[in-house]
């Protein structure tokens, strides 16, 4: 068989089919993981365990069916099928997350649906703050958005179709998690979009990619990109084939975008690629430029004109107001955050010493990736959509859904648009000659690494060193710091602190001691305590604390404060019968690593507590430890040679509730309790 007809077949079987297959048999395991999500549920949700054993029964047949048959029936027959079990599941996972924390999780569905609440009262939300939404939706700190200056974005800072949308579940009577039901269903719809979108072999991926945990968590948790997500799909399918389009077709794309554009941001940054890879498909079907222009100009026409009617009423109400929420984003100097570069500069310390310079490397980026789309053309045309995420990757807010949100409008795109014919020239060679297109792109290319490397060595204008901390004891939680800080500048900056762990910066905090203003080249100490308990970073996986100032506009970070990571393990793990009284139970306290390997060290202090935990309240028990006095707490015993420490615990007296035993060691510098042990519960009879 020829090497071309080798790489068509494997076993029989065609490679665009057996590709299928796989694309099916991932889908079969998607639905078997859908049911698992839910199996979880069955106790407080007994009918589930109908739902996940039916749903898994089909998972298990879809892979079956994948694996057993070789032509491509099958699959076509339980497409719709999949498609309408996924996301029925989906719509039940969501339904029960909203039971377990029905409060809101982002300010931003917060705002739109009270904007939406305003606007269906006559009231320009534009023109109102935002921050009773806070406590209606019970939004925490966690969820704010807050600007260098410390204070939280109160402002309407998307365009208007961000809270139309939730209007008619309001005009209907509803009030209650409006944000997220419109955005689970906006979701579910965008996967069945791509899902007719996509060619056949290819629709697999649709129901795979939709049920990411991450895209599933965005819909739920209050992260409202999947919105615009259905609209983007249906405006950039076939988007170089816009030009043959005639009638209501030609207005099609345009008003998806346009709609799209008017729920978030990131949709706006793909019209100019967009408008570049028209004007190219034109040049390159043989029309002139000027036609090329008057093409591409009728789509921006079209576009802004949907735009424009969709802001109308807000426009037309304070046309200042709409323009300063819309632009906050941009404009209203917020803190910077996200997993693009500027986690460099958020958790290393790299860069940061000057805001700015990440708008500078941003704008640069996105002048190059513009640049290399029109040169590449149309080798390029497929990354038309991804490329605002590659951008946004070097922007000073470079959160998650900022690079992902576009993966399925990028699929859509990619597959849909016509290959390129390589007997088409280059469209560098109509635009400009080679030797003065290298120079340009050279010279252009190389401005991104200049600008990466100034971003991330302008140095940070303050220094920060954790000298101790106080904690919350059992809480396992951090509420005080004490911190020196050094000014490395020549100006006096007034230095707001936050804390910052698990990738998100807190509320800024309260300085208890401390000059406000900070002197050039000074050096204080400071005392610093969280807001509220959402500020408090866990003592078990560290974290660093922030300072931001307005002038110069940076951020500064401490090196990571890590407790040490040994815990204890109490043996026996459980007592299950009654102990008589007077018998003694004898526990031993295992000094643990990070990795659960012993700590062979001898003398290590550990501390045994007890406690009875009822309905009632915090209890004080009478058990001795170590023949302590009765009820003392915590009684503290060293550790030998293979790093365990033992405690025998008896009881002079019947306990009515188990008695709790817990045992903690101590920070020897600052003295704070951490690795706490699991509880053992002795009833005493």
């Amino acid at each position: 068989m020829p090497p071309s007809n080798q790489s068509a077949a494997v076993n029989g079987l065609p490679l665009d089919l057996r590709s299928s297959r796989s694309g099916w048999l991932l889908v079969g395991g998607t639905v078997i993981a859908w049911g698992f999500l839910l199996f979880g549920f069955n106790d407080a949700y007994p009918w589930l365990s109908l739902v996940e054993v039916l749903t898994t029964l089909f998972g298990l047949a879809l892979v079956v069916v994948s694996l057993w048959h070789r032509d491509d029936r099958m699959p076509r027959g339980l497409g719709l099928g999949a498609l309408a079990v996924t996301s029925l599941l989906f719509f039940i996972w969501c339904w029960i997350q909203i039971r377990v924390a029905p409060a809101y999780g982002t300010d931003e569905a917060a705002f739109d649906q009270y904007a939406a609440q305003l606007f269906h009262q006559g009231i320009d939300p534009y023109t109102r703050s935002m921050a009773p939404a806070f406590p209606l939706f019970h939004v925490s700190p966690d969820g704010y958005t807050f600007t260098m200056a410390g204070t939280p974005v109160t402002a309407l800072s998307y365009p208007a179709l961000s809270f139309l949308l939730y209007v008619p579940l309001l005009m209907l009577g509803l009030s209650s998690q409006v944000a997220i039901v419109t955005n689970v269903v906006a979701w579910a719809l965008a996967v069945a979009v791509a899902y007719f979108l996509l060619p056949r072999d290819v629709k697999p991926l649709a129901i795979v990619l939709g049920s990411f945990a991450i895209y599933t968590g965005f819909a739920v948790g209050g992260v409202t990109d999947a919105l615009y997500v259905p609209f983007l799909l249906v405006a950039v399918y076939r988007w170089d084939q816009w030009l043959a389009r005639r009638g209501w077709l030609r207005w099609l794309s345009p008003t998806m975008l346009g709609l799209a554009m008017s729920v978030k941001q990131t949709p706006w940054f793909i019209l100019p690629f967009l408008l570049v890879g028209l004007y190219l498909e034109a040049r390159q079907s043989g029309d002139d430029r000027r036609t090329g222009l008057r093409q591409s100009g009728d789509y921006l026409l079209r576009t802004g004109l949907v735009f424009l009617l969709v802001n109308a009423y807000s426009i037309t109400q304070n046309p200042v107001a709409w323009v300063r929420g819309i632009a906050t984003p941009f404009f209203d100097h917020l803190v910077p955050a996200g997993e693009g570069w500027v986690a460099l500069s958020d958790f290393l310390g790299r860069g940061g010493g000057s805001l700015q310079l990440f708008t500078v490397l941003f704008v640069v980026v996105a002048i190059a990736c513009l640049v290399l789309f029109a040169f590449s053309f149309p080798r390029s045309k497929s990354l038309l959509v991804f490329f605002p995420s590659i951008i946004l990757f070097f922007a000073a807010r470079s959160y998650t859904n900022y690079l992902v949100m576009l993966l399925l409008p990028a699929l859509v795109a990619f597959c849909s648009v016509r290959p390129t014919d390589p007997d088409v020239p280059r469209l560098r060679v109509l635009l400009w000659g080679d030797r003065r297109r290298r120079l340009f792109l050279g010279g252009l290319v190389a401005l991104v690494p200049i600008a990466l490397v100034v971003v991330t060595f302008y140095p940070q204008p303050l220094r920060l060193h954790i000298d101790g901390v106080d904690t919350t004891g059992q809480l396992a939680t951090v509420i005080d710091v004490q911190m020196t800080v050094s000014n490395a500048t020549a100006t006096t900056v007034t230095p707001v602190f936050a804390s910052e762990s698990g990738g998100a910066l807190s509320a800024p905090w309260n300085i208890l001691h401390g000059p406000s203003r900070l002197g050039a080249h000074a050096t204080a100490s400071y005392d610093v305590q969280a807001p509220n308990f959402f500020a408090q970073p866990s003592l078990s996986g560290g974290f660093q604390m922030v300072a931001l100032t307005t002038s110069p506009e940076a951020m500064s970070v401490s090196a990571p404060f890590t407790p040490t990571h040994w815990h204890v393990n109490l043996n026996p793990e459980a007592v299950n019968r009654p102990v008589p009284v007077g018998a003694i139970v004898t526990i031993t306290a295992q000094v643990l690593d990070a990795t659960d390997n012993p700590v062979l060290d001898a003398g290590i202090p550990v501390y045994l507590g007890q406690v009875s935990y009822t309905q009632h309240g915090l209890v004080f028990t009478q058990a001795v430890i170590n023949n302590s006095a009765e009820g003392a707490t915590p009684v503290e015993a060293a550790t030998n040679s293979d790093g365990v420490a033992t405690f025998r615990v008896t009881n002079a007296a019947p306990s009515l509730d188990p008695v709790y035993f817990e045992a903690n060691l101590i920070n020897g510098s600052s003295s704070y309790p951490y690795g706490y042990s699991n509880i053992i519960p002795i009833r005493f009879r």
